[in-house]
This record gives C-alpha cells, structure tokens and sequence, in this order.
C-alpha cells in the first residue's frame, strides 16, 4: 500500500500521539488523532523529570530524540542539584543530572512544542472515538491514549500495581535546577514526595503514594507537608488526577492497533519516568506503520530499559523506613554517588537487568 493511501488514527494528543503524528507527517502520511479532553497534553500542570542515572544507556536522552528521531524538545532547566531525604539521613548530589521538562498546558510544555510542529494533521478533541470502530475504518490505530483500559479489552495488559497521586501548584522561593525527593513510609508508603520548581517563584509539590489507601490521600499530603516543614509557601490549588495503575503489556501490536507510551505500560514503576519513552514508543510506532517493520521487535530496547528500570520497584516495596535510611546512608559512601550519578555509566540498567533475571 502506498504511504499517501495509509489511514492511519491516532487515539490522544499527548506527547506519545504527537510525536507519532510528526513521524507520520515526515514519511508522507497524515493521521488524524482524536483527542477525548480539550486541549493536548496533561490538563493539570507538572515538571516532569528526565534523570540521566536513568537514561545512560541511550547516552543524554535530549541529544539522542534529537539524532535518533530529529526530535528537539526545548527543557525548563537542567537538573544540577538533586537532594534526597529518609526520616533520618539526607543526602545531596552535584552535577549533570538530567532534565526538567513542562507538562500540561503551559506555552511551553512538551505537547505544546510538539503541537506547534505539526503542518497537516487535525486534532478532534472533546472525540468520544474508540479504537474499536477505528480500527474498522482506518488502516492502523495508534494507542497513545495514557491508559491500560485497551490494553485490557485486547488482553494484553498484566497489573503491576497503583499509585496515587496528589500535587499543588505552590508560590514561594524555590531554586532552579534543584529536585528534592522524599521518602517516609508515614506518608507516601514506598513511593515518594518531590518538589520540582517552574521558576524562582513557583512549583510543584508532589506525592506519590504506594501501598497507602486512596481515601487517606489528603491526609497523606497534609502530613508530608507538615514533616517536611514545606508549608512555608502558598498552596495556590490542589489536584489528584485519577490512581494510576502501573504495568505492562505482553504484546505492543494487535491486529492493526499499536499500543504506545503509557498505554503500552512503558512507564518505569521507581519513580513513574515516561515521557521519553513515550516520545520514542510513539516514533516508533509510525515507524512501524511506514516501513512495515516489526512493532514488537522495533519497540524492544525501550520496553527491555523500562523493566530494567522496575525491576527495582520490587525491592523497595518491602523497604520501611529504616531501609530507606540505609539507602541514603550509601549514598554518601565517598565515590558512589560519583559512580552512580556523574560517571555516565548505565548503572541502573545494569543492575536492574541483574535484579530482574534473579526475580524471573
């Protein structure tokens, strides 16, 4: 079939359904996307984090969407310092240590630069659409929708866990390039709290609970903000977008509907890391449609990294506070922070690929 001829759907206007639709373009094929919100992208506001110790393995993640994908997403700001904190140990590193990135419907958000590349392809939102009668009706459909629920329908979805998540868009005195993550079992379960700034004068507080029941997640916040002595700023709003369920999928392409980004469960279960594996899992997703090739096998290296990655969410599950203690306690071990965090090396990769061979 010739590319002109394809009709191809794309199922979100996110960054994963954008960065599809910009492969497509590219190779001579307009898709149309059908959008079920408003506006592209997350509807609340965020800083996504883009840690390098994460992303070694593919080398500096903006330098290779951009000579990989010719992908050229513009940062907030680079992450410079990350400070790390257990109910009784805190630990501080210095250096290169990745990239925060906008999210939701800032000017200058991932979906927004995304949306600003796009010539061709019209976006319908407010779409009510379903992969089902797309799939009837268009040549390919692309998933990029942010959800398990088709993943289920087609029975390729296996459950991992939940996360709650509650933030708030804070006004105060914050230092750029700075992230500040929190763990207490008190409050967050085995996940974590974070604060990641905008600017000089605004930011996200944020946290991430697991194992903690979703009716006590106000409660949970209220106390994170308490122990960590971070109510000294203005709480402008607050929001919970619905839990999350974490996952993966056994197969990325069913019939002629493709599974990409969140939606095909390649989102990292440690610290919830998925927008550039979304960028990439959406790429490659046209890629696939253009070229014939095989999703599953092109998809491979990004699905393999994410559960590298997870393969650590397992361990800490059983951590209590004591373990977290210990964790930032080695972290202070001269030269390990080095090795981790500023060396280049894949290290949580290479672990991770260990952990999860032993856990198989």
């Amino acid at each position: 079939m010739e590319r002109k001829s394809l009709k191809v759907a794309i199922l979100g206007a996110g960054i994963c359904g954008l960065s599809c639709a910009i492969e497509l373009e590219k190779n001579g094929v307009v898709p149309l996307i059908f959008e079920r919100s408003c506006n592209p992208g997350w509807m609340w506001p965020s800083v996504s984090f883009w840690p390098n110790v994460f992303y070694n393995v593919f080398g500096e993640p903006r330098n290779y969407l951009l000579e990989q994908y010719k992908i050229d997403l513009l940062p907030l700001g680079v992450i410079n310092k990350m400070t790390m904190k257990s109910p009784n140990r805190k630990v501080e590193i210095k250096g290169n240590l990745g990239w925060f990135m906008s999210r939701g419907t800032r000017d200058n958000s991932l979906a927004n630069q995304l949306i600003r590349q796009l010539t061709q392809t019209a976006i319908y939102f407010n779409s009510k659409e379903d992969y089902k009668n797309l799939s009837e009706r268009f040549d390919y459909v692309v998933i990029a929708t942010g959800k398990d629920s088709e993943a289920r329908e087609l029975g390729v979805w296996e459950d991992e866990g939940i996360v709650n998540v509650i933030s708030a868009n804070v006004v105060g005195s914050f230092t750029p390039g700075t992230a500040e993550i929190y763990f207490n079992t008190d409050y967050a379960g085995t996940g974590y709290g974070r604060v990641t700034p905008f600017s000089s004068s605004s930011a996200i507080v944020s946290l991430c609970t697991i194992g903690k029941n979703e009716l006590d997640l106000l409660q949970c916040f209220r106390d994170f903000i308490r122990k960590e002595n971070l109510d000294k700023s203005e709480y402008v709003f607050r929001f919970s977008p619905p839990p999350f369920t974490t996952g993966k999928v056994n197969k990325f392409k069913v019939g002629n509907v493709l599974l990409s980004g969140r939606a095909a469960g390649l989102t990292e279960r440690v610290l919830g890391c998925g927008g550039f594996e979304a960028l990439v899992s959406g790429t490659l997703a046209a890629k696939a449609i253009v070229s014939g090739e095989d999703y599953d096998t092109l998809v491979k290296p990004i699905k393999d990294h994410v559960e590298n990655i997870s393969a650590f969410r397992k361990i800490v599950n059983k951590f209590n506070n004591e373990d977290f203690d210990k964790l930032i306690s080695n972290l202070e071990i001269p030269g390990v922070k080095q090795v981790i965090y500023n060396s280049g090396i894949s290290f949580t990769d290479m672990v991770g690929k260990v952990i999860k061979s032993i856990q198989n």
